[in-house]
């Protein structure tokens, strides 16, 4: 059976009012006769590398919580099976409301007079700055403690990672937002795969607990990155 659901054009939907199918047609007419950014102009932006570099050095975090919890509980812990499935879930739940936060506490300081731009910043350096929870889990008393350490990490992680996701929409104009989200996000997990393949070499060597204490000092330096080099309030208009 076919649907009988499908795209309609603002010309033929019924329902919308002259003045806002007006509206659209001339948005989507610029956008079509603009000439969107090349790969070499969004590298030439200062704004790019202000949210690149933070993703790269953040992106390593979520790749361990993803892939080393379990191999840490079993490693430092020895816990069984049963124990990990019963803990191990918990970080990515408190990760769902990292990323609630990420929307959330801009929306906050917006309302209390800060900017859009600088509300993702501050976003994103208070994720940063609890990433200093995981970093102490190599002092964790019990597998419990070390879980709730990972639950603060991978709540500091997705909020400090949302508030950069925005970010791209907040500086780049709609022809070059794309571009721009599409390569800072290759940049990223460019970042996770170099970190990972550390990880791997250097886990058995020095155990996990320096681990840790990387993870958070790369957000920080993100924060400082992101602070030093996103100055300006205002959209950057590439060349068209």
């Amino acid at each position: 059976m076919a649907l009988a659901c499908g795209y309609r054009t603002p010309a033929e939907h019924k329902k919308l009012g002259d003045t806002e199918r007006a509206y659209i047609e001339a948005g989507h007419a610029e956008d079509v006769q603009g000439k969107p950014a090349t790969r070499k102009e969004v590298l030439k932006s200062r704004s790019f590398w202000a949210i690149a570099v933070p993703r790269f050095l953040a992106e390593p975090a979520w790749q361990t919580f993803n892939f080393f919890i379990p191999l840490y509980l079993v490693a430092v812990w020895e816990l069984d099976l049963k124990s990990i499935a019963l803990w191990a879930w918990l970080p990515f739940l408190a990760a769902d409301f990292g990323s609630l936060a990420a929307g959330l506490l801009p929306n906050w300081l917006i309302k209390r007079g800060a900017s859009l731009v600088t509300s993702r910043k501050i976003t994103m350096t208070i994720g940063a700055l609890c990433m200093i929870g995981p970093a102490c889990i190599g002092l964790a008393g019990s597998p419990g403690v070390a879980i709730a350490l990972f639950c603060v990490g991978g709540f500091a992680h997705q909020m400090l990672n949302g508030a950069l996701l925005t970010l791209c929409a907040d500086v780049f104009d709609t022809k070059t937002v794309g571009t721009a989200s599409g390569m800072t996000g290759t940049i990223a997990w460019t970042g996770g795969m170099l970190f990972t393949f550390l990880i791997g070499q250097s886990a058995d060597i020095y155990g996990y607990d320096p681990l840790f204490v990387a993870l958070a000092a790369l957000d920080l330096v993100g924060a400082v990155f992101l602070w030093g080099l996103l100055r300006k309030s205002k959209p950057p208009t590439l060349a068209a």
